[in-house]
């Protein structure tokens, strides 16, 4: 039949036969050139080559031969996280404009893994489900992987967090007092990018203190969400100034992923531990 092409799949891992069958010219691609997934009795296969690559040679001759390499697709209990939370929800981005300054740069999982909340929520029932949540995966789906210095923990399992929606309730947190606790010879961030600088996070900003970075969004000068991402600075006197901006606020900082609290006074020794965890 004219438009008719018999197509011979192979299998990468042993050139044995997977199967044969004949479609019809329109089921084919153009070419093969771009990267090409296929499934076959219901197993995901990539194409990893094309004998002949374009539609012109495999109509023309009525014949294919597509050498495949079979998809390893993990079962859930395989799979592993190095984390064992994540928030839910990412924050609205907008495009980044060009020239407008530097964007601070995180991973997307990190957004809200270390924040600080006010005293009220942090007592809440919201935050104490979350942190028990955190902390049974902990206890039932953790695993050291590797050995001595190199050991890394490894999670079957991870937990979305979807709370608290506004964590710093009750607390009226200036955008402008946190931008006092930038380092002397540091230039403002102009936002928080999760991409790579392609896009910025609506209402973000960050501020460089020389041992952490301070970050998140604002409605105006009021802060509605701030969260800590710790560097290898280790001055004291930064540390300190979020100390006292806690007071004042009455804030809390939790690190989620390993569900702990931690009151203005324990700010220099979190930054340490945290400093340290980072190098290990």
């Amino acid at each position: 039949m004219p438009g008719t092409v018999r197509v011979v799949f192979v299998d990468a891992a042993d050139g044995s036969e997977v199967g044969r069958t004949e479609l019809d010219a329109g089921q084919l691609p153009e070419s093969f050139a771009a990267a090409t997934r296929l499934e076959i009795a219901g197993e995901p296969w990539d194409v990893v080559r094309a004998e002949p690559p374009t539609a012109g040679e495999f109509v023309a001759g009525g014949r294919l031969v597509l050498t495949l390499s079979r998809v390893q697709v993990a079962a859930p209990e395989d799979m592993s996280y190095s984390l064992p939370t994540i928030y839910d929800a990412l924050p609205p981005a907008e495009t980044a404009q060009a020239g407008a300054g530097v964007l601070f740069g995180i991973h997307e999982d990190d957004w809200r893994q270390t924040e600080l909340l006010s005293r009220q929520v942090a007592a809440g029932a919201e935050v104490e489900a979350e942190l028990r949540a955190i902390r049974r995966i902990h206890r039932e789906h953790s695993r050291l992987v590797g050995q001595d210095d190199s050991a890394l923990r490894a999670f079957d399992t991870i937990h979305i967090r979807r709370a608290p929606l506004a964590p710093l309730a009750g607390a009226d947190v200036s955008a402008r007092r946190l931008s006092e606790l930038r380092r002397a010879d540091g230039s403002p961030y102009a936002g928080v990018t999760y991409d790579g600088g392609r896009s910025r996070v609506a209402d973000s900003f960050a501020v460089d203190t020389g041992s952490f970075t301070l970050y998140g969004q604002t409605h105006g000068d009021r802060v509605e969400v701030l969260c800590l991402a710790p560097s290898t600075g280790t001055a004291a006197e930064p540390a300190a100034a979020l100390a006292h901006t806690m007071r004042d606020y009455d804030l809390v900082l939790v690190d989620w992923g390993s569900a702990t609290l931690w009151d203005p006074a324990g700010i220099s020794e979190f930054l340490a531990w945290s400093q340290s965890a980072g190098a290990a």
